[in-house]
């Protein structure tokens, strides 16, 4: 038998190497006819609401993870990467893989999972909302799905557990909101895969078009599937749909009606058909990358904090603290929310290092709330100058106040063990209509020094003060009556 994990990495930051956007993503060319922005009140307002999060934990945990598997994609035949690989040890052939990989249900344990400590660490981290795999593309639900014997509370899986409810209770418990992560192809299923023909690659080798007796389980299968998550579940905030290929003309599954149905069921969701495009992607979801401006609708980068999008290893390495607070602070300038990923180990345990590490965020988010929770980006880039306008500033604004942010330039090598720079002193000239009104004040959030500050018809001149600054200092500009 392979041996269910890796060796854990002996250095904690690792190497990190994107995976393939295009695998994760569309699967091909879409054609994009614009953001369609939504108008029903209520997922215009949901949508406000989501906005003000800014902050996101995605945490993907599967029977991939109990192989030492980076996510399902073993599965495919496309072989597009090093993500698609089976484990090295194994010397069978790819329909040997395929039963390999769904029989280690029968020793996917996780006895360590301890969704109340995630939580906790969660929140702590600063995150207002989770989005959690239900289901990856291999079809197997950590949930009590009734459609499927490939699930988590399944008598042959060795783990008994309802992971969804679990970890949903949890997060709810904690004040976070809970998002469904759900893939719509499910390449466990015989009308999407049909084992008795060749499979090549990870779209269905069943043809919706001519064959609609043969695909109309499967749609079927779908809807039942996330009607069960968005009616047994509690509250869900956002039906996160993954494999943005399952889309027509190709592969119809009647999207239009599943969104429909959801919006019926849960009135205050948002519903994200990934790269589809069109009036079911509430919001944009750019993957492992950060836009180079503001984007002109709603959107969130989900990027992982880890090499990959689960723990594939004991003791998971993860990027240095400073790596997140950069890509957190560029987001939200740029009007996103920032989606973190990060997962469990095989056995469900928590990486020291993600722990870690997320509670560093927490400890400088928690300084600088009031710059990041509920604000906006600017209307227009500020116009900087003076001696200390050197290097990244980024800024967001917020009801009375700008929040102008300072980035060092080392600090996404910056980690929780030598977090300290300075922030650079000297005059700072700020042109920007997004400043308050009235008298203004300004203040460094971390330690809260006041800065001298003069306004004219041009802006404002702040006199920045050398003073030390943890990962990225955040100088707060608020008028009188904020």
């Amino acid at each position: 038998m392979p041996s269910p994990v890796s060796p854990a990495p002996s250095d904690h930051h690792g190497e990190f190497t994107p995976d393939d956007l295009e695998a994760a993503g569309a699967g091909g060319p879409v054609r994009d006819p614009g953001y369609v922005a939504p108008t029903d009140p209520r997922t215009v307002a949901a949508l406000e609401h989501w906005q003000d999060l800014k902050f996101g934990l995605i945490v993907h945990w599967g029977l991939y993870t109990h192989l030492g598997q980076t996510g399902s994609w073993s599965l495919c035949r496309e072989n597009s990467g090093a993500f698609m690989e089976m484990n090295e040890d194994f010397t069978g052939t790819e329909a040997e893989w395929n039963t390999y990989y769904y029989q280690s249900r029968h020793t996917f344990a996780g006895q360590d999972y301890d969704p109340e400590d995630w939580a906790r660490t969660a929140r702590t981290a600063g995150m207002r909302y989770l989005v959690l795999t239900t289901k990856h593309h291999d079809g197997f639900a950590m949930y009590d799905t009734k459609y499927s014997a490939l699930k988590s509370t399944a008598e042959d899986c060795a783990l008994g557990r309802d992971v969804v409810r679990e970890t949903f209770d949890a997060f709810r418990a904690q004040g976070l909101e809970t998002g469904v992560y759900f893939s719509k192809p499910d390449w466990s299923h015989p009308c999407y895969w049909d084992k008795g023909r060749e499979i090549t690659d990870r779209w269905a080798n069943v043809d919706a078009g001519t064959e609609p007796e043969h695909w109309r389980p499967f749609v079927e299968y779908t809807h039942r599937q996330v009607e069960e998550l968005l009616t047994g579940y509690g509250e869900v905030n956002v039906l996160w749909l993954d494999g943005g290929w399952c889309r027509a003309p190709r592969e119809p599954i009647a999207m239009d009606a599943l969104a429909d149905r959801a919006r019926e069921l849960q009135p205050d969701i948002l519903v994200v058909d990934r790269t589809v495009h069109g009036r079911n992607e509430n919001y944009r979801t750019p993957e492992q990358e950060l836009p180079d401006e503001r984007l002109p609708y709603p959107w969130e980068s989900c990027i992982t904090f880890t090499r990959s999008w689960c723990s594939f290893a004991p003791e998971e390495p993860t990027k240095p603290v400073g790596d997140a607070i950069a890509n957190l602070v560029t987001i939200i300038a740029r009007g996103g929310n920032y989606l973190l990923g990060v997962g469990p180990d095989a056995t469900g345990a928590m990486s020291s290092h993600i722990k870690r590490g997320l509670e560093a965020i927490g400890s400088w988010v928690s300084v600088h709330e009031s710059a990041i929770y509920g604000t906006r980006a600017l209307q227009a880039e500020p116009q900087l100058e003076g001696a200390a306008a050197e290097g990244a500033w980024l800024a967001t604004r917020s009801d009375g106040a700008l929040n102008l942010f300072h980035l060092p330039e080392d600090i996404r090598q910056l980690d929780h063990d030598h977090p300290q720079r300075l922030l650079p002193g000297g005059e700072l000239r700020i042109s920007s209509p997004d400043l308050p009104a009235g008298d203004l004040t300004a203040t460094v959030l971390d330690g809260g020094t006041k800065v001298p500050l003069t306004r004219d018809h041009e802006g404002v001149v702040l006199e920045l003060p050398t003073v030390p600054l943890r990962w990225a200092a955040c100088v707060r500009i608020e008028g009188a009556q904020s």
